[in-house]
């Protein structure tokens, strides 16, 4: 699959894109039946909870302990797009599940993930994308990504706070001024979309999101990556923050996700 001139230009306008209906309803069954084994999971410290109740709030390196996470790390209708937007081969720099909860999913305050990159892991450039995968259908009403289209294009911003969740994983906050400004130019745009659509957004986009009080689960499966040429040099986060592999990301066949649900679904 790839990107056609339009959505190219839209990546470059306005620092994002999504894709409707990149993986099928059966795909995205069998990565929520996947998280549902994960969230049940209470010894793993990859498995962070909220920080006023004990809802999953986010987890880290799935791909690294559950099968169904590592065939999507590797699947072929994410890779290629990524691979044309980055000129080249990727690794796969960190993967995150932001499960928010229904009722109590909790939002996150207006940020860039470039800049937890650049001051915990030592990334050199911007030459990455968070790659987010809908498992639920995400909507208006339900804590949705916020995104301030064009906002990438200010490059890395120094003026953060570092705030902290529960894990220790750094979240570096943009000042409320600044996001007055950078909204008066650009807006502000709700990413929705139903399960199954993918978004690829530039790692310098400015982006939130608010507390999910509905009913409905608002999840997305991330899948952060960068050039092969722009590994990190830190090393000091635990490799579910921050991988340490910079060898190109090899694809699985199409197939992948369905094969190992049908698998399961034998045994």
């Amino acid at each position: 699959m790839k990107l056609s001139q339009e959505q190219l230009k839209a990546f470059e306008r306005d620092g994002y894109v999504t894709v409707p209906a990149l993986f099928t309803r059966e795909e995205v069954a069998a990565l929520r039946d996947a998280l549902d084994r994960i969230k049940a999971m209470t010894d793993r410290p990859e498995v962070v909870r909220e920080r006023t109740n004990d809802a999953v709030r986010v987890v880290y390196g799935a791909h690294r302990f559950e099968d169904v996470y590592r065939r999507l790390s590797r699947h072929p209708r994410w890779i290629e797009p990524a691979r044309q937007l980055l000129g080249g081969d990727i690794y796969i720099h960190q993967t995150r599940l932001n499960p928010k909860a229904a009722f109590e999913g909790q939002g996150w305050w207006w940020h860039q993930d470039y800049a937890t990159w650049r001051f915990e892991d030592g990334m050199q450039t911007p030459r990455a994308l968070m790659i987010g995968l809908f498992l639920n259908d995400m909507t208006a009403a339900n804590g949705p990504l916020m995104v301030i289209p064009g906002s990438q294009r200010h490059g890395h911003i120094d003026d953060t706070s570092r705030d902290h969740d529960r894990s220790g994983y750094s979240v570096m906050e943009l000042p409320k001024t600044l996001i007055a400004e950078l909204t008066e130019e650009g807006g502000v745009d709700a990413v929705t979309g139903p399960a199954g659509t993918a978004l690829f957004m530039h790692c310098n986009l400015v982006h939130g999101s608010v507390g999910n009080i509905t009913p409905c689960e608002r999840t997305i499966a991330y899948l952060n990556v960068a050039s092969c040429d722009n590994p990190t040099t830190s090393g000091k986060r635990a490799e579910w923050f921050a991988n340490r592999d910079f060898s190109p990301l090899q694809a699985l066949a199409d197939d992948c996700l369905l094969e190992r649900a049908a698998a399961a679904g034998t045994a």
